[in-house]
């Protein structure tokens, strides 16, 4: 499968294991293996174990913990993050407007500014009563690990339409108790979310049209992510489980907005290798705004859906796309230079339990806690950090009952990315309504915990076998993340 993805030369590179840092020197390369290796000694907190983002975290605590700049930055590189701010708060309108510098929205969408999804920079929530705001309803089929468009509704469900268009349909979530249960001394009411779409306006999807509900997710310390090594990725494959510890991690290779063929780090399933890439797709698809990533000013729109076409765009003389380089750069900045914040508590007697109990259970197999950043970063601010994003950035198989599904219930993708943990205990601080996992089923991170399987029962196995009675420790450390 791997050859099909990547190529039968990075196959065999992956093979040998030879991927190494070129950006170091051999005594720097000795010196990052040294700090980055993993602890055994859990008596103490490590040597700056509390600046999960390098030299430059920020100690803020409370609802802004996820909107600060690193304190390392120029005074020219904070006068640009202001205007990022500012652009990742625009709200964009329809076409034709009096103010065309922020026309272009739609024609349909799913949200009108970046901060709607990623909720003061934190993840989004689901759904009540309302349309969903910072949650997306991903349709399509899959092939390998791509989501091929819905011939009818494209890659995913828009929930709103410009004045003189109807939206493509309405949402209920409801959610249901899971048969997926755990021995432990604490009682869980693992559900999960099912999805009843009414009013569908174009027709049914098809049966075996995959359904899958994302959360936005924070956007704290993407630069430092974008910054690590490819090669520090590429090390941890195990693609066919060669060392026997039920962990097989794939590193996702894609297309940058160059076509070049880049290791995939951003998105639920490391879908894109880049800031860039990332933010020009979420525009043409959230907001149906195009850009020289996403070139389609009707967004999402289909041939089978004609009426989208007959509306104006925003693309103006001066432009070739609605959102250009300038305006997809500033925002690129502002989010490469939002730091995670310093953590909580690092040496408390019960966060340091249940760091052990973490790293015991083997949940650093998939979580690596630390890398240090590559010296050729984008940004002096991003490079040569040691920084603990608790990430390896590769899929896995994380089990039946976390795996997309089609309308029918058959299974039709079980790998996700790992996500990065920095930031965890904040998130609820930051919004009230935040819950886990990618499609928020977990009202609490123990629950998300509980419903790690696949390559991850092992681990789960250990952790209530050993330790179920010390979860609340676990908890511990991880909000003190």
């Amino acid at each position: 499968m791997l050859i099909k993805i990547s190529g039968l030369v990075l196959f065999f590179l992956i093979t040998l294991n030879v991927y190494t840092r070129d950006d170091l020197t051999d005594l720097e390369k000795e010196k990052v293996a040294r700090v980055t290796s993993l602890t055994k000694d859990f008596s103490k907190a490590e040597r700056s174990e509390a600046l999960s983002g390098g030299a430059g975290t920020v100690d803020k605590i409370g609802k802004n913990a996820f909107s600060h700049h690193f304190k390392t930055l120029s005074f020219e590189q904070r006068q640009d993050f202001l205007i990022g701010n500012a652009l990742f708060r625009k709200v964009w309108i329809a076409s034709p407007s009096s103010t065309t510098s922020s026309d272009g929205l739609g024609p349909l969408y799913n949200s009108r500014a970046c901060q709607s999804c990623h909720i003061k920079d934190g993840r989004g929530h689901l759904p009540k009563e309302e349309k969903p705001l910072s949650a997306v309803l991903k349709v399509g089929n899959y092939e390998n690990m791509n989501l091929i468009a819905n011939q009818i509704y494209g890659k995913q469900i828009q929930f709103f339409a410009i004045p003189g268009l109807s939206s493509e349909s309405s949402m209920k979530i409801s959610f249901l108790k899971s048969n997926f249960r755990k021995n432990s001394s604490k009682e869980f009411a693992l559900k999960y979310p099912k999805y009843e779409l009414s009013n569908l306006k174009y027709g049914d999807l098809g049966n075996d049209t995959s359904l899958s509900l994302r959360i936005s997710p924070q956007v704290i310390g993407v630069g430092l992510l974008e910054a690590i090594e490819d090669s520090d990725i590429l090390v941890k494959q195990d693609i066919n489980d060669e060392d026997n510890d039920s962990v097989s991690g794939i590193a996702r290779i894609v297309l940058d907005e160059n076509d070049n063929k880049k290791v995939g780090r951003f998105g639920i399933r490391a879908s894109t290798p880049n800031l860039f890439t990332q933010t020009g797709v979420a525009f043409m698809h959230d907001m149906g705004l195009s850009n020289s990533v996403g070139n389609n000013a009707f967004g999402d729109c289909t041939k089978s859906q004609s009426e989208c076409y007959k509306f104006s765009t925003g693309i103006n003389k001066k432009d070739l796309h609605e959102v250009n380089d300038e305006i997809m750069n500033k925002i690129v900045l502002y989010m490469s230079s939002l730091s995670p914040p310093k953590r909580r508590n690092v040496s408390d007697e019960d966060v340091l339990l249940g760091k052990k109990i973490f790293y015991e259970s083997k949940c650093t197999s998939c979580h690596t806690p630390k890398y240090v950043t590559s010296k050729n970063a984008k940004h002096d601010f991003l490079k040569y950090q040691l920084i603990w994003p608790y990430t390896d950035l590769l899929l896995h198989d994380m089990g039946d009952e976390l795996a997309d599904k089609d309308i029918n219930g058959n299974i039709t993708n079980k790998e996700w990315k790992t996500p990065p943990l920095w930031g965890l205990g904040y998130a609820q601080e930051v919004n009230s309504r935040a819950t886990f996992l990618h499609d928020g089923r977990a009202k609490t991170i123990l629950e998300a915990v509980m419903w790690h399987s696949g390559e991850a029962k092992e681990s789960l196995a250990f952790l209530l076998s050993n330790y179920k009675d010390d979860l609340d420790k676990l908890e511990k450390f991880l909000k003190s993340l």
